[in-house]
């Protein structure tokens, strides 16, 4: 994926998660459940960076298929190499 300067890094990362919530089958919890989550503390005014590290993490250890278990990379990426970018956005990042 390829985004320029302007783009707003929190509305693309909203953006996937709301895609990858809407698309999962629901079969099982770590993916029905953390994608919903992860959307919830995406749209919050903080980042809390441990905690959306060990969701990502029982959503790529738990869940049955890849569409749940790749959910959480853009997260994670944005979270490694943008936490600049984000937070000259108004992202708080904690942790």
């Amino acid at each position: 994926m390829v985004l320029s300067d302007q783009d707003d890094l929190r509305a693309v990362a909203t953006n996937l998660l709301a895609f990858f919530a809407d698309e999962s089958c629901g079969q099982c919890t770590p993916c029905r459940v953390g994608t919903e989550k992860m959307l919830t503390l995406l749209e919050g005014d903080e980042w809390d960076v441990a905690l959306l590290t060990r969701l990502s993490q029982v959503m790529v250890d738990a869940s049955i298929c890849g569409l749940g278990q790749a959910a959480p990379n853009p997260v994670l990426g944005l979270l490694k190499g943008f936490r600049g970018e984000l937070a000259a956005q108004n992202v708080i990042i904690k942790g």
